[in-house]
């Protein structure tokens, strides 16, 4: 049976995150990737998860909302104008949508960096207000 070693920077953002009451953090190792998750709800939707993927042991980590809403193939036109919008908005996270038509958040910690995990919780708030407040006008696109 092989090992699996959390990356560093894993580690860091684990620890870190751990230290706040109310956070239930979750890890997940593989042999290329170990991440650090938390779940949130959406008011009047679904739940969604923020995800610290790190490759290596640099810290360079990924932070991804993946799947936070699914898109009816009809309402891509809609949506397309509605996150460029919101990249515009928001300049430290990106809006994609997937050829499987669903749509993610991302945020890149830079390379340069020596401790992601000095600003986690900070990701955290940041992510779950830019849902809070972008997750009505996603779902009002798609349903107008």
């Amino acid at each position: 049976m092989e090992v699996v070693i959390m990356f560093k920077a894993s580690q860091m953002i684990y620890n870190a995150l751990r230290q706040h009451d109310g956070l239930k953090v979750f890890t997940e190792e593989t042999n290329s990737t170990s991440r650090v998750w938390l779940q949130f709800g959406i008011k009047n939707g679904g739940s969604y998860r923020i995800q610290f993927i790190s490759t290596d042991n640099d810290c360079d980590v990924a932070v991804r909302i993946f799947d936070l809403i699914s898109v009816d193939p009809q309402k891509v036109g809609k949506i397309l104008v509605v996150i460029n919008g919101l990249n515009c908005k928001y300049r430290y996270a990106k809006f994609t949508l997937t050829k499987d038509n669903n749509i993610n958040v991302e945020y890149d910690f830079p390379v340069s960096g020596k401790h992601p995990e000095e600003s986690a919780l900070e990701m955290v708030i940041r992510l779950n207000k830019l849902v809070d407040d972008a997750y009505p006008e996603l779902m009002h696109a798609m349903w107008s």
